[in-house]
């Protein structure tokens, strides 16, 4: 049986290796596939390819993995794992270039997000409505990864009927995902005073745990051939409070974290006016100029009003409210109840706890 890296770093660098060496390969496929189909298109999978492999914590597919192994550390052909961990980061990179479009966002990965890349394409031959041009081609990328994702799902080291429940469990994990940006880009519009704390931790159920943690677990899992439903509920208790502690942080750094650190423009979020834990909880604690300033940002600027003394007030506001230290606590008991859903599992190998315990600790307490 081969020998796999045990620590929990040394885990995460041999899948960003393998993993990254796939891709590699698939765009290499996708290359050569364009250019007998369509030559003119290459810049479409240029765009896609750059985008892929510019960067990422390659997360899902470490879960992907950990999920293969969940029943039984270590065993297992790689090969039959290998498609469905780099299916999971195309999937990752067509929801990211989707949530560029729709949150605007000009920078990804320390680069220009897929939709600016296709603008400034259009800017440089002098077109004429590039804006348009740009998000049109972004979609149309976002489509064609999304669409390469099930086509890597359909591994021929795995058996028809491990494919068919693969596929799925996909299909389930990503309206999970839509359900949940739809719900996210609604509450968006509602005025701060009609939002709860349950339905932001809905919005972080349904698209940070459900396709960052559970789904890529899941798919493991299935792949592995050594699943029952008893092993894919274990998983899911201990996913939902992780994807949730891990949100959380991510908030927090989105707020205050280095734009030179996180890849992403200082304040994205507060210019985005994503309404957060962290902005909900500031509301429901402070009371006169501070409570009208985050009204007057969330509820009542556009985006491009928004400036960098707002951002500025914002962050002030989290911290002196009390909503920073709140959200802290809330990751703290997140992480708790993840922790004691793998203390309880049944079927999760040893080796698999003692991992998912490592990575809680390093994705909730992380500072990018």
């Amino acid at each position: 049986m081969e020998v796999y890296p045990t620590s929990g770093e040394k885990l995460v660098e041999f899948v960003v290796k393998v993993v990254n060496k796939r891709l590699l390969e698939f765009f290499d496929e996708l290359r050569r596939e364009v250019d007998l189909e369509a030559p003119l298109a290459v810049d479409l999978v240029e765009a896609t390819r750059d985008f892929t492999l510019r960067g990422g914590k390659r997360l899902r597919a470490v879960l992907a993995l950990i999920g293969y192994w969940s029943r039984e550390w270590g065993v297992g052909d790689l090969e039959s794992i290998v498609d469905v961990m780099a299916a999971i980061e195309l999937l990752q990179s067509y929801l990211l270039v989707h949530d560029d479009i729709m949150d605007r966002d000009e920078v990804r990965r320390g680069g220009p997000t897929t939709h600016v890349v296709f603008r400034n394409k259009c800017i440089g031959m002098n077109w004429g409505d590039c804006e348009h041009y740009g998000v049109s081609q972004a979609i149309t990328a976002g489509d064609m990864l999304e669409a390469s994702a099930i086509g890597l799902l359909a591994s021929k080291h795995l058996d028809s009927s491990v494919v068919s429940k693969l596929v799925s469990t996909y299909s389930k994990g990503l309206r999970k995902v839509a359900y949940g940006q739809y719900l996210d880009i609604y509450f968006s519009k509602l005025p701060l005073r009609e939002i709860r704390e349950e339905h932001i931790l809905l919005v972080y159920k349904l698209k940070t745990s459900s396709y960052t943690i559970e789904l890529p677990l899941h798919l493991g899992a299935i792949a592995s051939r050594r699943y029952s439903d008893k092993l894919l509920r274990e998983l899911s208790d201990y996913a939902i409070p992780a994807g949730i502690a891990f949100q959380i942080r991510d908030d927090i750094i989105g707020l205050y974290g280095d734009p030179s650190v996180t890849g992403k423009p200082a304040g994205s979020d507060v210019k985005g006016k994503k309404k957060t834990l962290l902005v909900l909880k500031a509301f429901e604690l402070v009371s006169g100029e501070d409570k009208r300033l985050l009204e007057l940002v969330y509820d009542e600027l556009s985006e491009g009003e928004i400036t960098d003394e707002h951002v500025e007030r914002v962050r002030e506001i989290v911290k002196s409210s009390g909503s920073l230290s709140y959200c802290e606590k809330v990751i703290e008991n997140n992480v708790g109840k993840a922790l004691d859903a793998l203390n309880r599992s049944e079927e999760i190998s040893s080796e698999s706890r003692e991992f998912l315990k490592w990575l809680t600790y390093k994705l909730a307490y992380r500072e990018r």
